[in-house]
C-alpha cells in the first residue's frame, strides 16, 4: 500500500530564550529523531502531553515548518524543497483547534471556495467541488449561511469542507475538537470517520481525547520529541502504567478494566461467572463482557 507520509531521522530544532535574568538563548530540539510510516487510507492518532512535540509534528506536514536534520515525504514529496511547497500543501490540508481562524469570508460557500480558488481551479469546477465539500461534510444546508451563526462543530466542519474542496490525500488536524462542547466534537469525529472511510483519505489527527484516540487504525505517542509507543489502539492503551508515566490517559472505560484485573476483583467476578479483559477500548466492549449477549 502507498506511503502517504513517511520520516526518517526527523529532527526540528529552535531557539529558546532563556530565563528572565539571563542572556542569550538555547536550543531546543521539538522533534528529536523520528522515524514513523503513515499509509494511505489509515487514520492516525498522535497522542502526547503539551510540550512533547505533537504539534510541531503536524505544522511539518504542511511544510509550515521544515526539517533541521532527517527526512519527511508527504505523498512521495520531500517537505524540505522550497519548490515544492504548495504541492505539498496541496496533498496535505490543515486544520486547526480554532475554526474562527480558518473563516475569511462572511458566507459559508465563498469561505469553503477561498482554498480552490488560490490553486487557479476553473470557476465551474469550483462551484461542484464546494458543493460536493459541504454534502461530504453534512452542511449543505448551510451554504448561504453566514459562519457567525453556526455552532462550535458546525464551524470546523465547514473549515474541514474547505479542505475538502482543494482535494487533498492527507488532512492534518491539530486539536480540532479542544475547543468544542461534546456534541459538536461527536459531529467532527463522525465526519473525519466517513472520511477516511468512505472516501480513503488519509486522516493524521493530534488530540488529547483518548476516546477519540480509540478510533484511529494507527497511534503513535510522542514524548520529548521521540515515538515513545506506537501500536493499534489495543495494543497502546493495554499499557496503562506506560501511558500514565508519559503523562497520559487512557479511555476512561480501559482505566476500569484495568482496575478490575485486581486479583480480589478477578476471583469476585469469576465466582459470578464474568471475565473482563484487560484490553477493553469501549462501553460496548465493556457491556459484552458483564452481560455477555450468549
Amino acid at each position: 500500500m502507498k506511503e502517504m507520509v513517511k520520516s526518517e531521522g526527523l529532527t526540528f530544532t529552535y531557539m529558546e530564550e532563556t530565563e528572565e535574568g539571563q542572556t542569550g538563548a538555547e536550543m531546543k530540539k521539538a522533534l528529536d529523531g523520528v522515524d514513523l510510516s503513515i499509509r494511505k487510507g489509515q487514520m492516525i492518532v498522535i497522542l502526547g502531553h503539551n510540550g512533547s512535540g505533537k504539534s510541531t509534528f503536524a505544522k511539518m506536514l504542511n511544510a509550515l515548518l521544515k526539517p533541521t536534520s532527517g527526512s519527511l515525504w508527504v505523498d512521495g514529496i520531500d517537505t524540505s524543497d522550497d519548490e515544492m511547497l504548495w504541492n505539498v500543501r496541496q496533498s496535505a490540508g490543515m486544520i486547526f483547534q480554532n475554526p474562527d481562524n480558518q473563516m475569511i469570508a462572511s458566507i459559508v460557500e465563498e469561505d469553503v471556495a477561498f482554498g480552490p480558488e488560490n490553486l487557479g481551479v476553473d470557476p465551474p469546477l469550483i462551484r461542484q467541488r464546494v458543493d460536493e465539500a459541504l454534502e461530504a461534510v453534512g452542511m449543505a444546508a448551510y451554504a448561504k449561511a453566514s459562519p457567525a451563526h453556526l455552532s462550535g462543530g458546525q464551524k470546523q466542519r465547514i473549515a474541514i469542507a474547505g479542505i475538502l474542496a482543494m482535494k487533498p490525500d492527507l488532512i492534518v488536524l491539530d486539536e480540532p475538537t479542544a475547543m468544542l462542547d461534546p456534541r459538536g466534537r461527536a459531529e467532527v469525529m463522525k465526519t473525519l470517520q466517513k472520511l477516511n472511510k468512505e472516501d480513503n483519505i488519509t486522516i493524521v489527527h493530534i488530540t488529547h481525547y483518548m476516546e477519540e484516540a480509540a478510533m484511529a487504525d494507527y497511534l503513535y505517542v510522542i514524548d520529548q520529541g521521540k515515538v515513545a509507543l506506537s501500536g493499534t489502539p489495543r495494543e497502546v492503551f493495554s499499557q496503562v502504567e506506560r501511558m500514565k508515566e508519559l503523562g497520559l490517559d487512557v479511555p476512561p472505560v480501559t482505566e476500569l478494566a484495568y482496575r478490575l484485573q485486581d486479583p480480589v476483583m478477578q476471583e469476585k467476578l469469576k465466582a459470578r461467572g464474568i471475565e473482563i479483559p484487560g484490553d477493553i477500548l469501549t462501553v460496548e466492549e465493556m457491556v459484552e463482557a458483564l452481560c455477555p449477549s450468549n
